[in-house]
């Protein structure tokens, strides 16, 4: 059970990588404290409903649609989106292979 939880944290930090100082400086001045937001609402919110994307999985201009799409489903406020956004948008630029 214990190696199971470890994988799955494994693959959690694949998918939705933490927020780091390199993620706050490739984010264009976006806070940490945005950007920590940004990945627990994509790490619980998004995943109430379905499995969560890696976030490299899609381009900034196909996230910005998808959330535009999912916001309201999932009753996120302008800031809950704009925090979101900022998260998506950073955290692949610090994964290995950037």
């Amino acid at each position: 059970m214990v190696a199971g939880f470890l994988t799955g944290c494994a693959d959690l930090a694949r998918i939705a990588p933490p927020v780091t100082p390199g993620m706050v400086a490739v984010s264009g001045g976006v806070a940490s404290a945005t950007l920590e937001t940004g990945r627990r609402i994509y790490t619980t919110q998004c995943t109430a409903c379905h499995i969560a994307d890696p976030v490299d999985k899609y381009s900034a201009s196909e996230w910005r649609k998808i959330v535009a799409d999912m916001s309201p489903r999932s009753k996120l406020s302008p800031e809950q989106e704009q925090a979101l956004l900022a998260y998506i948008h950073a955290a692949p630029k610090t994964l290995p292979g950037s």
